[in-house]
């Protein structure tokens, strides 16, 4: 299925050039740039893009007066319902999706965004080629091939290993190549992401983007430890980047169990039921009320579980380990796949698991001990559909949480998630788990690519992260307030509002309100514009969860300076005494009992695989620490704790928010336009500023233009983008201080004795650059404009002291610098004044 219509985007690039011509846009239905010109309306409805399907009832709007007809032209049951229940059906089961209605796809598809123009990947079980819901060009499995460098088993969940690979063996990793029995998870996932919207029972969210697909090599039991081929999914994954995938979903998978430590000691010794429960790790769930319901689920409830699992990771691929590759000393396929996507800049979305633990495993809480991967990294949480007797979005209490991964998580979509079915070319069914909420956000994420060409995949997971949702429908209380688990522990929101939550991340991820820019800036942001020529943020840009980082970064650090390694507290029970001798609480993963490599890497007593020597624990530990040390080290250096935006390409940013981040903004090409307030400094260092906003601290041009004021054909053609209410003026205002140097200019429209634009400074005013005059009207001589204002005014524009006569536009005004104003007074009208291209 090709998206045929024409794009907002490629339309506002061919308006956006008639604007930056200085064209008027004068030929745009009711003053607006139209969206997406209609190439074959659908029928009843004015307007309307060509259908995906005959009969199709979604359209775009084009003006603000259609686009709630519009969102609720897309709001098909096949888009689904809040609750995921379809009216048209007796009972109160899920049958239906609610997926889309829980991000707020339907805002994103009025406004003519779907993913179109982006490239995505899937790396999973594979996926029925046949099954109707794939039937289009923009599913693209990927080809490339390989050969195993180690030995192994994908499966190791029960007592026997099984789905060996052996080292020499040639591999594909092509997702329509998937064994038969291997494909169902696959199928669901790319339903969620990429099924066809065609009028049948759901589509995907991101309808628009091109899919690439890569296999894991078998299904959704593929164990989640430390049991996988380097050279296996390096391949995989570079096979992606180089197809382009800006977003690679990884949705499969869990960690290695243990046998049942209830049960058996760290030896593996039988103690019959219930023996070992005086000795056993035994940790409830966070919201468990069993004390031995997660007694074979491997514990992840401390720092020190995520640890092991880093621990067992290092010992499994070192020399010694059963997945050790020469060629890749150390290297996990963890690695591989950070070594894979680290130089494109594709983001990594990651299932955080399904059990009851405070934290996600160690796949998705990769960052936690390799910090330069963080950038590319989002975990992701459950979320349980709405109910009769709890109304609202509830958290999935009984899956993994954000936990020590919050900065990298959100909230998705994961139970009773409806989409595609492996059974037959036309079944759907539910799925649950955080494997279908993980693509929801790598879909959210190919909208939003569509929305903003002029990002990357990095800076749009912060904009998906900082326009969140964290509030429940009244759009007051949190998250969760009032919601309890079955320990009766609250699932409510308790972070501060603006960062992330221990449960929730940073909550639900939302379209509606990613379609008007960044809610803060977690980082520096470099806005580079070479592709669409004209972008409007509306949100409000703050600055509190990056200030609240680097608080919690620096006391992490200094702790680190002043305790050493103890800082990180104990360590797991699997870490041997430092005499060698086992932990009384230490367990036994499964699967590696019966494993003839382990037994030959353990000189026959594969009970000691898993467990971690003392003094390798200590070393380990270091180089985590270390390397957290150094990544915080640099951001101090690298002043990444500021939250700061630099403006560059040739293109337009209208920014009417109220801005309270503090960093600084710096215009180095194309225009800024500050429509509403600004808490930070401007410096223009080639380019334009200009706006009819206030900016409350100074600004300062040393190369570039200051051109106050947003004319009415910038200002249609804004307001057309979002249908933001973008309002036209004369007049920018300053807070403090505004400094023109000598390579800087200021450009003044004059279009009547009392309509022109001016700057209007609390502070001082120092000139030394140029001023140039675009007269548009004739203008009544003894008219004074004050063109500028501040407290006092130092220095002069160039070669025009005061009272020099200046001749612009057919008109001659004299020039004066008194008072704190910079004021013309016309002085004549020459032959010719007013005329067309005065």
């Amino acid at each position: 299925m090709s998206m045929g219509f024409t794009s907002r985007r490629q339309f506002l690039r061919q308006v956006g050039g008639a604007v930056a011509a200085g064209a008027g846009i004068a030929f745009l239905p009711a003053g607006f740039a139209s969206a997406a010109p209609k190439t074959g309306p659908t029928p009843g409805l004015s307007g309307g893009v060509p259908p995906t399907y005959p009969g199709d009832p979604g359209f775009v709007a084009t003006r603000p007066e259609e686009f709630a007809a519009a969102k609720a032209s897309w709001e098909t049951p096949e888009y689904g319902y809040y609750t995921g229940h379809n009216p048209a059906n007796p009972g109160t089961a899920v049958d239906a999706p609610w997926q889309l209605v829980a991000v707020n796809a339907s805002t994103a598809y009025a406004l003519g965004y779907f993913g179109q123009g982006v490239a995505l990947g899937m790396m999973d079980s594979g996926y029925r080629t046949t099954h109707e819901a794939f039937q289009t060009a923009l599913i693209v499995p990927v080809r490339a091939e390989g050969v195993y460098g180690t030995s192994g088993f994908g499966y190791r969940n029960t007592a026997t290993p099984a789905n060996p690979f052996t080292a020499g063996e040639s591999f594909t990793v092509a997702g329509d190549q998937a064994r038969t029995t291997d494909y169902s998870h696959g199928t669901g996932m790319l339903g969620v992401t990429s099924g066809i919207r065609d009028g049948k029972e759901q589509h995907g969210i991101a309808i628009g983007p091109t899919m690439y697909v890569a296999k894991t090599g078998g299904s959704d039991t593929q164990s989640h430890g430390p049991f996988h081929d380097y050279v296996y999914w390096h391949t995989a994954n570079k096979a992606l980047v180089a197809a382009g995938a800006q977003v690679i979903n990884s949705s499969w998978g869990s960690f290695v169990q243990t046998i049942d430590r209830a049960r058996f000691d760290g030896l593996g010794t039988d103690l019959g039921v219930g023996g070992n429960l005086a000795n056993g790790y035994q940790l409830v769930g966070k919201d468990s009320v069993s004390p031995t319901a997660m007694a074979t689920i491997v514990p992840n409830e401390f720092l020190k579980d995520l640890e092991y699992q880093y621990f067992f990771f290092l010992k499994s691929y070192s020399a010694g380990g059963i997945q050790f590759n020469p060629d890749h000393p150390g290297q996990s396929f963890m690695d591989a796949i950070w070594d894979a996507i680290k130089d494109s800049g594709t983001v990594n979305v990651r299932s955080s698991g399904n059990n009851d633990w405070s934290n996600p495993y160690f796949r998705p809480a990769y960052p936690l001990f390799n910090p330069m991967a963080e950038r590319q990294w989002v975990a992701v949480g459950g979320v349980q559909p709405p109910t009769a007797a709890n109304p609202e979005y509830t958290k999935q209490f009984g899956f993994n949480e954000a936990g020590l991964a919050r900065w990298w998580t959100v909230s998705t979509p994961s139970n009773s998630v409806r989409t595609t079915s492996s059974a037959g070319d036309t079944n759907y069914s539910n799925s649950s788990g955080t494997s279908p909420a993980t693509p929801v956000a790598t879909a959210v994420m190919g909208v939003l690519l569509s929305r903003y060409p002029n990002m990357d995949a990095m800076q749009v997971r912060e904009l998906m992260f900082t326009t969140a949702n964290n509030k429940m429908s009244d759009g007051v209380r949190f998250l969760g307030t009032g919601q309890t688990s079955p320990s009766g522990a609250s699932i409510a929101w308790t972070a501060p509002d603006g960062v992330p939550d221990e449960r929730w991340g940073w909550g639900i991820p939302d379209l509606a309100k990613g379609m008007y820019g960044p809610g803060q800036f977690l980082s520096p942001m470099t806005y580079d514009m070479d592709k669409a020529p004209l972008d409007v943020w509306s949100n409000d840009i703050s600055q509190t969860a990056i200030k609240e980082r680097e608080k919690e970064d620096l006391r992490w650090l200094a702790g680190y300076r002043k305790h050493g390694t103890a800082y990180a507290g104990e360590f797991s029970p699997n870490v041997l005494h430092r005499d060698g001798t086992v932990d009384a609480q230490a367990f036994v993963l499964q699967g590696l009992l019966a494993d003839p490599a382990v037994q030959a890497a353990t000189d026959g007593h594969p009970e000691l695989y898993d467990k971690i020597p003392y003094a390798d624990a200590l070393k380990w530990r270091k180089r985590w620490m270390d390397a957290r040390a150094a990544h915080i080290q640099h951001k101090i250096h690298k002043d990444l704790y500021t939250a700061s935006l630099v403006k560059k390409g040739r293109g337009t940013l209208v920014m009417t928010g109220d801005n309270t981040y503090q960093g600084g903004t710096t215009v180095l090409g194309g225009k800024l336009a500050i429509n509403g307030s600004h808490a930070s400094s401007i410096d223009v260092k080639g380019g334009t500023l200009g706006g009819t906003g206030f900016v409350a601290r100074n600004i300062d041009v040393r190369d570039g233009v200051l051109e106050p004021g947003l004319s009415a054909e910038e200002a249609a053609a804004a307001a057309s983008l979002t249908f933001t209410d973008v309002t036209p003026g004369n007049v920018l205002r300053v807070g403090r201080e505004v400094t023109l140097g000598r390579g800087a200019r200021l450009a003044i429209t004059i279009s009547g004795d009392q309509d022109y634009t001016s700057v209007r400074a609390g502070g001082d005013l120092e000139l030394k650059g140029e001023l140039d005059l675009d007269v548009r009207a004739r203008l009544t001589p003894g008219t004074v404009l004050t063109i500028m204002s501040g407290d006092s005014i130092k220095g002069t524009f160039h070669s025009l002291p005061e009272r020099r006569i200046l001749t612009a536009g057919r008109h001659q005004f004299r020039v004066s610098y008194r008072h704190g104003n910079v004021t013309l007074t016309v002085v004549r009208a020459l032959p010719g004044a007013g005329s067309h291209g005065a």
